[in-house]
């Protein structure tokens, strides 16, 4: 009798099964909290309708960043507040995560090219000086 080989539809939704279930909030988290949703959708909400952000996209991008990233700050908060209530823990990570996030990034897009260039410039010596004007 001839081995039976499974298919590639089969193997390929095991797969995408296993990483599922093994990865992500999934594992932490096995029922999702209705309280500690609610909390992170509304500050990731707040967050999204008070961005000045032009870009469609980024505010995409800052949403999606700040509903993982909340939910999975909020326990650590709640340790760190025990009086703070779930939801309300939810909301201030979910909202402050992204807030702090751009704060730095728009820091380091002024900063970090002016520090490389100084970096540079000290490591090849570019003082000003050029091989013609040395004597």
């Amino acid at each position: 009798m001839p081995e039976r080989v499974p298919s590639m539809g089969a193997a390929a939704a095991a797969t995408a099964a296993g990483a599922v279930n093994g990865i992500g909030p999934a594992a932490a988290w096995s029922q999702p909290d209705i309280v500690l949703l609610s909390g992170v959708f509304c500050g990731a909400l707040v967050f999204l309708l008070r961005s000045r952000e032009p870009s469609r996209l980024k505010k995409a991008v800052y949403f999606g960043v700040s509903l993982v990233g909340g939910y999975a700050l909020t326990p650590h908060l709640g340790e760190a507040v025990p009086s703070l209530p779930l939801w309300l823990a939810a909301f201030v990570s979910s909202a402050l995560l992204v807030a702090i996030a751009m704060v730095v990034l728009d820091w380091a897009e002024a900063s970090v090219p002016q520090i490389l260039s100084r970096l540079v410039e000290r490591v090849l010596g570019g003082g000003g000086e050029s091989g013609s004007e040395k004597k």
